[in-house]
């Protein structure tokens, strides 16, 4: 039972940051999404990652895991289509 709670704690975490990595994968760009917020989002969870790995938490683990990827994708969906910043030639000043 407590189990269940780790995968579905996890489970609706990676769920969360699943619209964004289809959005940024339809629009081909994630100019609206900060490089900044996306570094300390998969800095923290690898944290957790570690964290868990080393108390045994399988559940959190996994889950964890799938949410990393999450953010591992948005970012390199990022660079690839933005760049390392968010600012586009036209949308700098004249």
């Amino acid at each position: 039972m407590v189990d269940l709670v780790g995968y579905s704690a996890g489970f609706l975490l990676a769920l969360c940051f699943l619209p964004q990595v289809l959005r940024t994968f339809r629009r081909k760009s994630a100019d609206d999404v900060s490089m900044l917020m996306l570094i300390l989002n998969f800095g923290a969870a690898l944290g957790y990652e570690i964290y868990a790995w080393l108390l045994g938490l399988t559940p959190v683990v996994i889950m964890n895991a799938i949410y990393m990827t999450l953010v591992f994708v948005v970012i390199v969906l990022k660079i690839r289509y933005d760049g390392w910043t968010s600012q586009r030639p036209e949308s700098q000043p004249a």
